[in-house]
């Protein structure tokens, strides 16, 4: 797996100048979820099944490693860790044997529990080593965090119960000027007051990585270290938090995501062919590889523009050759590469004539129209079932959403106008 660039940030907190602050280093680290493989994909080639699988495992193992590698003095869990439930033992296991190696290191742990982990789902029977830190439900604890004899930081958490709310009000700065750390599964402060009462607050219950207050203090989502679906696009993984002699903080992105999700815009012109069309994608995929040097990558190709081509780009009709296409090309090679999809939801491009034509086209392109600028006009599909499927969860599937309204006319339009061409070859023949 291929190393990301680092990606620094500086940001400068409040501390008393009076005070000479001791060089620390955290990991941060939230949403592992050990219990959710990868998925919202239709198909997962044979050499990519396995990684499918363990990538939860395999990015939170490079957090632990990350951890290792910059000496830190604290790995900080923002929550929902894992499911134990939905896990299992593997998961316990797993946890137990990276907590005792980097208590062998001297690394303490500190975890804040999510909506999926509270303090009480760890099993009773399985001991946690001393150096991990539960913080309780209901009210913010806090612990001292010592190199040696010396208090060198103020750890401070909060777990919420499943479910419910989060009372944060108890995070404070430490009295004594000690650089105080806040982790939590989300905030109940206003935007932009996040970080206010501390100095970093490190915060879980996002997949994706975010800063939301720098001023007077930090307060950080560091996201999921493995994207899960299509959703959830780019590079994932931990931050590195650095405090140095006048308490200036900086913030390094560590990528860990073993399989990584990409939405890459592919865009035709008119007159742009089949050929084309994957020659455009080719030079797409070169790039990504150079971006995402040593990366499997997922990739999610989004056709747009113009052309008489993004007519045909159907999931299940033409759009679906090509994507097999695709699929082989990359497939096989490492890194792979493969192609989730290719999805064009451009409306379609019909010259102007062919609404004024006495032929079936003509016919459909206007009924098409006439839906698209009413509104109001009923897309229910529960005149289609058989009578005994038109109550219960057949009738609910069969109700269109408003906001997949503008997506069904034009699936039906660019369908219409598949069915037509193809009758027109045979036709021919």
């Amino acid at each position: 797996m291929g190393t990301a660039a680092p990606r620094w940030r500086a940001h400068r907190t409040r501390k008393e100048a009076s005070m000479s602050q001791v060089p620390l280093r955290f990991v941060h680290a939230s949403d592992l979820r050990l219990d959710r493989p990868l998925g919202g994909v239709t198909e997962v080639p044979p050499s990519l099944r396995e990684a499918f699988l363990e990538a939860p495992y395999m990015a939170a193992e490079q957090v632990f490693e990350t951890a290792l590698a910059e000496s830190a003095d604290a790995v900080l869990l923002s929550g929902n860790v894992v499911d134990l439930d939905q896990a299992g033992p593997r998961a316990a296991a797993f946890l137990t044997k990276h907590f005792q190696r980097l208590a062998d290191a001297g690394i303490e742990v500190f975890w804040a529990g999510g909506q999926v982990d509270p303090p009480d789902a760890w099993p009773a029977s399985i001991r946690l080593p001393e150096t991990v830190h539960q913080f309780g439900v209901g009210r913010v604890e806090s612990y001292e965090l010592t190199r040696g004899d010396k208090p060198i930081a103020r750890i401070q958490g909060v777990s919420r119960s499943p479910g419910g709310g989060l009372d944060d009000s108890g995070f404070h700065r430490d009295a004594n000027g000690l650089f105080t750390v806040g982790v939590a599964f989300g905030t109940a402060a206003s935007r932009g007051a996040e970080g206010d009462r501390v100095h970093y607050m490190a915060l879980g219950g996002q997949h994706r990585r975010q800063t939301v207050d720098q001023s007077p203090g930090i307060a950080h989502y560091a996201g999921t270290p493995q994207g899960r679906t299509p959703a959830e696009p780019e590079a994932h993984g931990c931050t590195v938090v650095s405090v140095d002699e006048t308490g200036h903080v900086k913030t390094l992105f560590v990528a860990t995501d073993v399989l990584r999700w990409v939405t890459e815009t592919v865009e035709i012109t008119a007159g742009c062919d089949e050929e084309a069309l994957l020659r455009l994608i080719g030079q797409k995929a070169d790039k990504l590889r150079e971006k995402h040097v040593g990366r499997d990558l997922l990739v999610t190709w989004k056709v747009v523009g113009r052309g008489e081509l993004r007519n045909y780009l159907r999931p299940d009709g033409y759009g679906a050759e090509l994507l097999a296409q695709l699929r082989k090309q990359w497939s096989k090679q490492s890194p792979a590469l493969w192609s989730v999809a290719l999805e064009c939801h451009e409306p379609l491009q019909a010259p102007g004539e062919w609404y004024d034509e006495e032929t079936i086209r003509g016919d459909l392109l206007r009924q098409l129209r006439e839906v698209e600028q009413d509104k109001a006009a009923n897309l229910s599909l529960e005149n289609f079932l058989p009578e005994d499927r038109r109550e219960g969860v057949y009738a609910e599937l069969a109700e269109i959403p408003p906001h997949e309204r503008k997506e069904l006319l034009v699936g039906a339009a660019k369908l219409g106008m598949e069915l037509i061409s193809c009758a027109d070859d045979e036709d021919e023949d």
